[in-house]
């Protein structure tokens, strides 16, 4: 991490995914790497299971490129992932019940993570075709 201004400056990675469940388990070993490379990989576990997590919603929704991007932020307190979409629908927490096979990401989420949330978000579309509406899902986790 560097010194700007006072205030220190987070290391930053970033990275586009094709919107396919098979990009998953490349995301998160390329997320585990990274994780062990910034000497955080105590976070692993928890990390990559909330990345995982809000990845897998987010290539859910069509993107004009077909591509979902997200930031990896190490501050020297915390770690903050963030993962574009392509929808201005708010995430909410579901109570899915026992029998259901999906909607348990955010919750999830919600349980695990110090902190989460949203920003809504207007995108450039990537074809210049004017502006897309959309957000950032994110999660920190103290370090």
């Amino acid at each position: 991490m560097t010194t700007h201004g006072g205030q220190e400056t987070p290391e930053v990675e970033e990275w586009s995914w094709a919107q396919q469940p098979g990009c998953l388990p490349l995301s998160r070993h390329i997320f585990t790497k990274w994780l062990s490379k910034q000497g955080v990989f105590y976070l692993k576990e928890e990390a990559t299971l909330l990345f995982s997590e809000i990845l897998t919603n987010a290539i859910k929704i069509p993107s004009p490129d077909g591509l979902t991007l997200s930031r990896w932020l190490l501050y020297p307190n915390k770690l903050r992932v963030e993962v574009m979409d392509w929808s201005a629908e708010a995430p909410w927490v579901q109570d899915p019940g026992p029998w259901a096979e999906e909607g348990r990401g955010i919750l999830i989420v919600h349980l695990i993570a110090n902190s989460w949330g949203y920003e809504h978000r207007t995108f450039l579309h990537p074809k210049g075709e004017g502006f897309v509406p959309g957000k950032y899902v994110w999660f920190e986790l103290s370090r």
